[in-house]
């Protein structure tokens, strides 16, 4: 794979409210991957989504798994997000979002 090419975003669904995310989050793979939790029912379902497959990742994708987690809490749940990489926990800390991803 080359450095420009791009690792599309996959949700696993493991049942039990439990799901993962591997691939590029990225403005290039945010769209797909919305498109993907709303259509698996993941995106009002998932309490907890464990996002150590992750690989390249920009602001696009913090603001997906910003957004998610507005969804849930907004519908009366929430959702943990487990094992930030660490190019996301540092753009949610410049960003000043580190307590919405992390918290």
């Amino acid at each position: 794979m080359s450095n420009d090419a791009v690792a599309a975003a996959i949700v696993t669904d493991q049942g039990a409210g439990q799901c993962s995310l591997a691939g590029d989050l990225t403005l290039a793979t945010a769209d797909q991957l919305w498109k993907q939790l709303q259509s698996t029912g993941l995106l009002g379902s998932a309490t907890r989504v464990d996002t150590g497959g992750v690989g390249r990742s920009d602001s696009a994708g913090l603001a997906l798994l910003v957004a998610w987690r507005a969804v849930r809490r907004i519908n009366g749940g929430d959702l943990s997000i487990t094992s930030l990489p660490s190019r996301l926990t540092a753009l949610a800390r410049l960003t000043d979002a580190e307590a919405i991803v992390c918290g």
